[in-house]
């Protein structure tokens, strides 16, 4: 998406607190929502960082005109993005028609463990929560090691299904502790275990 210059000017007077001078050239990924639902448009940008990527969250000012950098998260989101870099590892992100954010991650490039990944953020109470994770993967040397997970986070309950070589997908139901969990602390590794049990 192309940023106005306007957009781009404000990124560059940032708040030291939140952050520095974003080189416009390490942009992966921008979108624009009402994501605290405001009624202002928001802004959510990706920038490639030391290692992995940095999540960027500026919320529109009412009645100002101007975006506020509200939430920065440095090397929080897994991926590769550049010129290079393989193809098939690029995070993106997404606006939702509820006015959540979704951020997608993959591996589709390396190896025999091919999987993607989203988180569903909300804005709730001043932070963005992890709402959702939806995990599927496939190993490329193991046909029938393939499924897919989803679990909604604020609830706990979700689904994991599995796609054998020979017969129907088998489906069972997942659960974890059901808990609000900012994106910032956020770890993945209780819902990859519980999407893969063995």
């Amino acid at each position: 998406m192309r940023l106005s210059a306007l957009v781009v000017f404000g990124l560059l007077l940032a708040p030291p607190a939140l952050a520095g001078p974003i080189d416009t050239a390490s942009i992966v990924s921008a979108v624009t929502g009402d994501f605290n639902k405001d009624g202002e448009n928001d802004l959510a940008l990706l920038t490639r960082g030391d290692d992995d990527m940095d999540f960027h969250l500026l919320l529109g000012v009412a009645g100002r005109g101007y975006l506020a950098p509200t939430e920065l998260i440095r090397g929080k989101v897994w991926g590769k993005a550049g010129p290079d870099d393989f193809v098939g590892q690029e995070p993106f992100l997404e606006a939702l028609p509820n006015g959540s954010l979704a951020v997608h991650t993959r591996n589709d490039a390396i190896g025999r463990n091919r999987w993607s990944q989203t988180l569903t953020l909300a804005y709730r109470n001043k932070a963005l929560l992890v709402a959702g994770f939806s995990y599927e993967w496939r190993d490329t040397l193991e046909p029938d090691n393939a499924g897919r997970c989803d679990i909604n986070i604020l609830t706990g309950k979700g689904f994991r299904e599995t796609y054998p070589n020979e017969g129907d997908p088998v489906k069972s139901p997942v659960a974890i502790q059901a808990r609000p969990t900012p994106f910032s602390t956020w770890s993945g590794d209780e819902t990859i275990s519980a999407c893969n049990p063995e």
